[in-house]
């Protein structure tokens, strides 16, 4: 019990942070394999044109034999990462001497999000009156982004100034200097992410003037971007997954100097 509640507030030791990351990863990664197995042949899965969440949606044209088990592996991994997100702000709130609440509760309430993208599959039909399934989980991914897209930054800003300051102990400002290339590495995918999406508003509203003058039918924005580098379902899955390898690494980096 007295481990269980130690993992729970994200208190761990270097050895033991290490066999906890490894665990979730096989687990979580082993289970997405799974059901990436089950998505049917003739839905022909992938990231140019399937955002991750369609794995875990029950719709025919997407993964109805195996979407359960994407619901597991997100429920699982937002719970496991609430630890990670613990464990990672109370090393720079040690080191800067400063407690780290806001970009802590930012993160934990992206990964409260990633429960959510778990718990209410991305399918069409009605839950409760009105509300369909697909509407809670676009609920649940807008608190990923802005759990995440907006909390790494700003945990990253109290990490790179742990980094450089002469009153951070010298343990923990190497640990957070190692630290410092996860957080370039997240932040550099979201702009780049974001630059993409963005600029393919401005290039799909050409392309449709330039149709309609020409009497030509143009398909929709999403499906005329399938594809292409201004895709949304590429976008989508790298953001998942440099999510998990930001994490992890900015984890393993931090423990590095940890002397118990």
């Amino acid at each position: 019990m007295r481990m269980l509640l130690h993992t729970v507030r994200g208190h761990f030791t270097p050895a033991t942070l290490r066999v906890y990351l490894a665990a979730q990863a096989l687990f979580f990664w082993g289970v997405i394999f799974v059901c990436w197995r089950r998505f049917p042949v003739e839905n022909a899965f992938s990231i140019l044109t399937h955002t991750f969440s369609y794995l875990g949606s029950f719709e025919p044209d997407r993964n109805p034999p195996g979407w359960w088990l994407f619901c597991i592996a997100m429920v699982f991994c937002g719970l496991s990462s609430v630890p990670v997100v613990r464990y990672i702000t109370h090393q720079v709130a040690l080191a800067s001497g400063k407690p780290l609440r806001g970009p802590a509760r930012l993160l934990t309430t992206g990964c409260l999000g990633v429960i959510l993208v778990g718990l209410f599959p991305d399918a069409r039909g009605a839950i409760l009156g009105p509300i369909r399934w697909t509407d809670l989980h676009y609920l649940g991914a807008l608190f990923v982004v802005i759990g995440f897209v907006f909390g790494v930054p700003w945990f990253a800003a109290r990490l790179f100034r742990a980094a450089r300051s002469a009153n951070t102990p010298e343990p923990g400002r190497t640990a957070c200097r190692k630290a410092r290339l996860p957080q370039l590495l997240f932040i550099a995918e979201t702009t780049v992410a974001l630059t993409f999406l963005i600029r393919w508003e401005f290039v799909y509203r050409d392309r449709r003037a330039e149709a309609e003058a020409a009497g030509r039918i143009i398909g929709s924005s999403w499906s005329e971007a399938m594809n292409t580098p201004y895709s949304f379902p590429l976008w989508d899955n790298l953001f998942v997954y440099t999510l998990f390898v930001y994490l992890v690494w900015t984890a393993l980096a931090l423990s590095s100097e940890q002397q118990n």
